[in-house]
């Protein structure tokens, strides 16, 4: 066991919580950052997640060991989330997302997860942000994922729920509602200026959404005690599920450059 090791098990008072952001299949990066965490012994006190960072947080949060969360990444495919919806407010249904992840993590409570873990969704109706902390924690995750257009909205209660994105794609401000007192904020929207224009609708849209996204989420990296932001490479979009191995290495080496900022600021 290192110094730092020693050190933070023995006096480390900070309750740390991560901040994982929306970014479709670009979420995958998560798990490298997670690899890094994990490797080099920084402890995860809460996480909240939007989206495919909810995904990826839930499973984590449910006690996954992120090795075995990037084999079973290679496993997955757009084809085992075709489910039409019963209603046409999307093209697919969350359903399917939310089986995936009861096969991986059991159909738990969000209580029940080793660590405290919270989803955000957007509710269309108010146009407000909607924290999913308590319940089924599948559905949670599922429902934040709910990416307009392509899935279909959520019924709960009185709300139509979708992507929390829209409102909030970096959830530093509840993970800290939570009782975080040191953020990792996990950032996998890219912010630099594309070299290549995007060459259909698809990809126009996508960008389009990233823009706002990106814009809408500088106060929460502002307040964040450390952003990782990934560096995704330009040719990877929304919806390239099958870039897994790209998207994680990418999660892992910018992880590994913030790391003596996280210790530092740790241990100080």
């Amino acid at each position: 066991m290192s110094f730092f090791d020693s050190f933070l098990s023995l006096f480390l008072k900070k309750k740390v919580g991560l901040a994982l952001s929306g970014g479709a299949a670009r979420g995958l990066a998560h798990i490298g950052v997670l690899k890094v965490l994990k490797r080099n012994k920084i402890p995860v006190h809460f996480i909240a997640g939007a989206s495919s960072g909810a995904i990826v947080g839930v499973i984590y949060a449910a006690g996954m060991d992120p090795d075995i969360m990037e084999i079973n990444a290679k496993k997955i495919g757009w084809f085992r989330f075709l489910r039409f919806p019963p209603r046409l407010s999307g093209i697919l249904s969350t359903e399917e997302i939310e089986k995936f992840l009861i096969q991986n993590i059991g159909n738990k409570d969000i209580s029940d997860l080793n660590i405290p873990f919270a989803a955000v969704a957007t509710d269309l109706r108010s146009g407000k942000e909607v924290i999913l902390s308590e319940g089924k924690a599948a559905w949670a995750a599922a429902t934040s994922a709910a990416f307009p257009g392509i899935f279909s909205a959520v019924e709960s209660d009185k709300s139509l729920l979708v992507d929390g994105g829209l409102v909030n794609n970096l959830p530093v401000s509840v993970v800290r509602g939570m009782g975080a007192d040191f953020v990792i904020a996990v950032d996998v929207v890219p912010g630099k200026p594309m070299k290549k224009i995007p060459e259909n609708q698809f990809q126009i849209l996508g960008r389009s959404y990233d823009i706002i996204v990106k814009k809408s989420s500088e106060e929460s990296r502002k307040s964040a005690d450390i952003v990782i932001e990934p560096d995704i490479p330009e040719d990877i979009w929304h919806f390239d599920i099958d870039e897994q191995a790209r998207l994680i290495k990418a999660g892992e080496e910018a992880a590994q450059k913030k790391m003596p900022a996280i210790k530092a600021k740790l241990l100080f």
